[in-house]
């Protein structure tokens, strides 16, 4: 059975209470108030079964003082009865109710000419035509116009004939993806406990379920569904539902909250939209102008930043970004309106484009092209986006959940296919990053690398760290070290310790600096267990070369740096490993004692080697000895 929302709007007293007494036989005026004073204020629902069509019905008061009361059941409305009386024809908040239809997009629609039994065919002939002129240049201008009276049935099956038809057109929902409740009306019931009740934006629901109620930030069950009044195991998109819910009071979710699977969407105080200012709105909209915005079923205090200019004049749209006073959870392609902060007036309308962005600068064309590329791309050209202006920090798949809106198995599924097409690639610590940005970042590093060794040929290469430094753009050294690893791999440059080489050339010793190497690896070779300390042999240099040809040395291997003052050759280093895993065969564990006396060296030269080796991860210090560690130990002792 298809489900449609069917919504009425229309001024006050032209009779849409009435109208849907008489198509349904259900009372939608709950409140004594309302049956006291004949009008409604709050919500009213009602439930319609034709054929294989089952309507649910959103009745809304038309007073002016309720429009927010209107705006928290229009949002989810596929279907609209527009209500003009006969005998009054278009009036104010005809006109405003029009505006509010078109700015949440309802294109589907029927204009029903209720009390049509009080007056003449003369008059519903003016009537029409007053509705008519209304009517032109919205989303309602085409709409058939149906005289009807809930009083006396004239009309009314023309009119359940019409929706039937009109029903029939409309795109089906789908129920796919997460599920997502905007919350009008919250109570509690003897038997049930707490109950919310909603239209279903998207998704479907089960008893048994966990969902979010958001920006409350709590967790909860759902205990009961019903649909329509009818117990059922599950609820789905396009449905108006009641939920019995376990883990929250009535009063922590009131209006205005909404029930969402969890992690599909997430709080936030600022959004990038495009604004569309109503051409019967009586002046420009100004920058940073205090507006209430309402989506779903809230309504919130925000300040409207334009980005492109200082005012947006009746009948003119511009992009915008609005910044909330309390956060909202809004979704990609979310349609809202803007009411006037005082007085209460409807006056624009438009779509969410970025439900996640940064702070903008007003003005500012590249920001201003970045975000038409959002909006014109859709949720797979949002996530694109979001995933290259990221650089090299990348992005979480969370985060592109939150960015796009889309479920996270879909958002996995996209992620996967660009992969496959060569536009995006997974880090291994599965972050996301734009295919561009790392191609750019290799080339990045081995020109630097290039640079590197152009100028400075005795030294080994830049450090990760001042790679990270120069690409900037949140790069990680985690990152960094992914890029130069596989530029290792592939044969592009060759990694010492924490330095980059380009090429897989080693470092060329010429004139100078060939004589220095020659010297200063004659002597620590020479010292062997006991070599000369770096100062000593550095002033006994006999050129300028000398501090980077000992630097050279210890990169390529050839010295090995204890300290900044001991450096061992690398045969004497070698000589001290292998004692380590003598003394440990032999003793079960290395003391200070047992390494000096192997080697027959003072502490001097025993103590800093030990703590090295710790450093280095060859051995593991327990007090006063050490145990050698064996490859298997390394990462269970991380």
């Amino acid at each position: 059975m298809r489900s449609v929302i069917l919504g009425t709007a229309g001024h006050i007293d032209h009779g849409k209470t009435t109208l849907v007494r008489a198509l349904t036989g259900i009372e939608t005026d709950r409140l004594e108030e309302e049956r006291r004073r004949g009008i409604s204020i709050e919500l009213g629902f009602a439930h319609l079964e034709i054929g294989d069509t089952r309507f649910g019905i959103v009745d809304v008061p038309g007073h002016e003082r309720f429009v927010k009361n209107m705006l928290a059941g229009a949002g989810g409305i596929d279907l609209v009865v527009l209500v003009v009386a006969a005998d009054e024809g278009a009036m104010p908040q005809t006109r405003e109710h029009l505006d509010i239809i078109d700015f949440l997009g309802v294109e589907h629609g029927v204009v029903a000419l209720t009390k049509a039994d009080l007056v003449d065919e003369e008059t519903r002939e003016i009537a029409g035509l007053d509705v008519e002129e209304a009517l032109a240049g919205t989303v309602l201008a085409n709409a058939p116009i149906l005289p009807v009276s809930g009083t006396t049935g004239e009309g009314i099956p023309e009119l359940r004939e019409k929706l039937v038809e009109l029903a029939a057109r409309l795109p089906s929902r789908s129920d796919e993806g997460p599920y997502r409740l905007p919350v009008d009306r919250a109570f509690v019931m003897e038997g049930f406990g707490t109950v919310v009740t909603g239209t279903g934006f998207s998704g479907r629901v089960k008893v048994g379920d966990r969902l979010d109620v958001l920006p409350a930030g709590k967790s909860i069950r759902v205990r009961r569904l019903q649909v329509h009044g009818k117990e059922v195991e599950v609820a789905r998109a396009g449905e108006r539902t009641a939920l019995a819910l376990h883990g929250v009071t009535k009063d922590e979710i009131p209006r205005g909250q909404q029930l969402v699977t969890p992690e599909s969407l997430f709080a936030t105080s600022m959004i990038d939209v495009r604004v569309r200012c109503s051409p019967r709105w009586v002046r420009p909209i100004r920058n940073r102008e205090r507006v209430r915005f309402h989506l779903g079923s809230s309504e919130d205090l925000a300040r409207i930043i334009l980005l492109d200019r200082d005012e947006l004049g009746p009948g003119e749209d511009c992009l915008a970004q609005l910044r909330f006073e309390t956060p909202i959870v809004p979704a990609l392609g979310d349609r809202f309106v803007l009411r006037s902060y005082s007085p209460l007036h409807t006056m624009a309308g438009g779509t969410i484009v970025d439900p996640r962005p940064t702070k903008h600068r007003r003005f500012r064309d590249d920001e201003l092209e970045s975000i038409e590329r959002r909006e014109g791309g859709g949720s797979l050209g949002l996530l694109l986006e979001t995933v290259v202006e990221s650089g090299l920090a990348g992005v979480k798949t969370k985060d592109l959940v939150e960015a796009t809106s889309l479920a996270r198995a879909d958002v996995d599924a996209a992620v996967a296919a660009e992969t496959e097409r060569g536009t995006l690639r997974t880090a291994g610590n599965g972050r996301i990053f734009s295919a561009d940005v790392w191609r750019i970042a290799r080339r990045t590093i081995l020109e630097e690398c290039g640079r590197y060794r152009d100028r400075w040929p005795l030294r080994w290469g830049p450090t990760r760290e001042e790679l990270r430094g120069l690409l900037g753009q949140g790069a990680t050294i985690a990152v960094i070290g992914e890029l130069v690893a596989q530029l290792a791999a592939e044969g592009e440059v060759r990694l010492a310790g924490e330095k980059v080489r380009a090429g897989d050339g080693e470092i060329v010793f010429e004139g100078p600096a060939a004589v220095e190497r020659d010297r200063i690896s004659a002597a620590f070779r020479q010292g062997g267990m006991t070599p000369p300390g770096l100062s000593e042999v550095v002033s006994a240099g006999a050129n300028g070369v000398t501090n980077e040809v000992v630097s050279a040395l210890v990169d390529s291997g050839e010295l090995a740096k204890i300290t900044e003052e001991i450096l061992f050759h690398r045969e004497s280093f070698e000589r001290a490993v292998n004692a380590l895993r003598i003394i440990f065969a032999r003793d079960g564990n290395i003391t200070v004692g047992a390494f000096r006396d192997e080697l027959g060296i003072s502490r001097k030269y025993a103590v800093p080697l030990l703590e090295h080796f710790d450093a280095l991860r060859l051995t593991r210090r327990d007090g006063d000895v050490r145990i050698l560690r064996q490859p298997s130990q390394e990462e269970t002792t991380e």
